[in-house]
């Protein structure tokens, strides 16, 4: 298959949801218009599942390509209109017969349009009887060689041999705002990702270390905001200068406690720019116990500071499964090229595993904590980020 004229996206979620179903279902309809941005879209509508119909032949690839970035679309399959009709679908299917390879045949309908005059069963049968009389294939249906799938809704029939996954979840923008302490990392992409994927629009904040450290995790972390934001369309983000901050931390705090202070102080700048953006939570890419800051304890200790949620898809995986969803998101090759993350930026050689806020309280007294989450605020670099398909998002 090389083009197409129809495209269906079957939803679940979407369609599971009650008064407030059509409010889901129109954003993303709009989610689907602004992925296919650029393409001869003739209409976009959802009769039953979202149907896409080109005015010309598009190339499948750049399609499928394009709507495997919708979040809330289950399967995405392409369709050949065949009428209203029991008989145009007959004639549809006879005029195309020569191109079923094959010894075995199955027929699978689902009609959504209950006004349709036949059963799914009853066009199972009749469109089942047809085929085998005009290609003498024989009917198998646990294990067929080829499986003519009908579609039966309000608009039409549909036909169609092959269906394709789809991202899954719920149409961006359905739930709320978020923003992502972005490291450069395969983790915090890929807890992007399945934020994203839960219907939230993300931005971004990045921390680094720069002049004291390279300044190569800058241009990585623009990188990987690009690559996410094709999901959403545009994204912010805030690169901000944390090294003056991490040697004062250095200068005045004990050892032991460097990183989950490093990791307070940035939530208090991060929840100053989220409230500037009406984000209304924080996400990081902790997973429990994965290294010494992200004990319960030391989460505990950090989250303290926080004056809104601070969510973590990852926290129950460990990391073969995060490096799963890093690749399934397409971050993963990305995140792995080499850069310095801030917080091994003088990190102690022996961290606290198990720490509590009124240590971290204790030791933060050397330091004026609320000048410096202004000051990081004030400091940060903001871009926002534009997805287009014309160019290349990993570079």
């Amino acid at each position: 298959m090389e083009r197409v004229t129809h495209v269906i996206g079957t939803v679940h979620e979407v369609s599971l949801k009650g008064a407030n179903r059509g409010w889901f279902e129109r954003a993303l309809l709009a989610n689907v218009r602004s992925a296919l941005r650029g393409l001869p879209v003739a209409e976009v509508s959802i009769p039953a599942r979202v149907v896409v119909r080109f005015s010309e032949p598009v190339p499948w690839g750049e399609v499928f390509g394009r709507l495997f970035t919708v979040f809330g679309l289950n399967g995405i399959i392409p369709v050949e209109r065949t009428g209203t009709t029991y008989d145009q679908l007959e004639r549809f299917v006879g005029e195309h017969a020569d191109e079923f390879q094959g010894k075995t045949f199955a027929v699978r309908c689902k009609r959504s349009d209950k006004r349709f005059p036949m059963t799914s069963v009853e066009v199972n049968r009749r469109l089942g009887a047809f085929v085998n009389e005009r290609t003498g294939m024989a009917v198998d249906l646990e294990n067929p060689d080829v499986t003519l799938h009908v579609l039966v809704q309000s608009d039409g029939l549909y036909l169609f041999r092959d269906r394709y996954p789809g991202p899954g979840g719920l149409p961006a923008g359905t739930s709320g705002r978020v923003l992502v302490l972005l490291s450069g990392g395969i983790d915090s992409p890929a807890a992007a990702y399945l934020a994203m994927k839960r219907g939230t629009r993300a931005h971004y904040v990045h921390f680094h270390s720069a002049p004291y450290t390279s300044d190569a995790s800058v241009g990585k972390v623009e990188r990987l905001v690009r690559f996410l934001t094709r999901h959403q369309g545009a994204s912010r983000l805030a690169v901000v200068p944390f090294g003056d901050c991490q040697r004062e931390i250095v200068a005045l705090c004990p050892e032991r406690l460097r990183v989950v202070l490093y990791r307070r102080m940035m939530l208090r700048a991060a929840q100053r720019i989220a409230r500037r953006w009406r984000c209304e939570a924080l996400v990081t890419g902790e997973s429990l116990n994965q290294v010494a800051s992200q004990t319960l304890e030391n989460m505990a200790a950090i989250d303290r500071v926080a004056h809104m949620p601070v969510l973590r898809p990852l926290v129950g995986m460990d990391k073969q499964e995060i490096i799963a969803v890093a690749e399934r998101a397409g971050t993963y090759e990305l995140s792995i090229l080499p850069h310095q993350d801030c917080c091994s930026f003088l990190q102690p050689q022996h961290p606290a595993t198990r720490t509590t806020p009124a240590a971290c309280e204790e030791a933060e007294a050397a330091l004026d904590v609320e000048a410096w989450a202004r000051r990081l605020q004030h400091e940060a670099t903001v871009t926002v980020i534009q997805h287009r398909w014309d160019e290349s998002p990993t570079g």
